[in-house]
This record gives structure tokens, sequence and C-alpha cells, in this order.
């Protein structure tokens, strides 16, 4: 039912949501408050408060002492501390501790064990068709 190819899914870009530190432009650090809409056009770790919406067109980290209040955009999003509010992104990765309150709309999602998510998550269908991860069992 599972084939080889499915082992190598998980080393896919999709479940890599790991970006290297380097990587990481700009930073709003534990304390700081933001109340707007953000935009980064780079890598962004959040460690401080917002309330607004958030747009980035690399990657946002939530840090495990974020707390977002809004919309978030971005082609990568990892949470590891509170949002409440749509996500809308190609990746989402909600970390153990994380908590997300709100609608997703993804191509790619992983939630690990020890994450809350409390709302709905519609996963684009062209992503669905694209990408076979099991193979259809034979009759």
């Amino acid at each position: 039912m599972f084939g080889q190819k499915n082992k190598d899914l998980f080393n896919s870009p999709a479940f890599n949501l790991k970006p290297d530190k380097n990587l990481i432009k700009t930073m709003l650090s534990e304390g700081c408050k933001f109340e707007g809409n953000f935009y980064s056009p780079e890598y962004t770790k959040i460690d401080g408060v917002i309330t607004g919406n958030l747009n980035g067109e690399s990657g946002l980290v939530i840090g495990s002492k974020g707390i977002i209040t809004g919309d978030v955009s971005s082609v990568e999003v990892i949470i590891e501390g509170k949002v409440t509010g749509n996500i809308k992104a190609h990746k989402l990765e909600i970390r153990k501790g994380g908590i997300l309150t709100g609608d997703v709309f993804v191509d790619f999602i992983v939630i690990e064990y020890g994450a809350l998510f409390n709302g709905t998550c519609k996963i684009n269908e062209t992503t669905q068709e694209d990408n076979e991860v099991f193979e259809t069992p034979s009759t």
C-alpha cells in the first residue's frame, strides 16, 4: 500500500520547513509590540506581539514568544507561538507548542504532535492532484 517513493516525500521541500538562521533578515524581538499591517520581503522571525495582518514574500517564523492577532499570508509560515487569524500560504508548519485559531488555505501543511489547531483547512486541489502520496490499492 505504501510505496518506496512515499519515503522520499518526507525529504521533499514541502516537509523541510526549517529555514537556515542566515535566511532570517528581519526580527521582531520579545517585548516589542506592533500595531498595523506588517510587510516583509525577506524571511522574518517574530517573537513580539503584532496586532494586524502580516504579509511576507519569503517566509514568516512566529517564534515561541510570538503572538499574532490578524491574518497571515506568506510563501512559508512556521508557527511556534500563538496566531489568531487566517493563514494563506504555500507551506505551513505548526510546531509543538504552537497554537493556531483560524482558517487555513495552503498547498502543504505539517502539524506536529503537541500543536493546537482550531479552524478549517482547505488544501489547494491542484496540489493534491499533482502529489500522489499513497498508491491506490489494487482490487
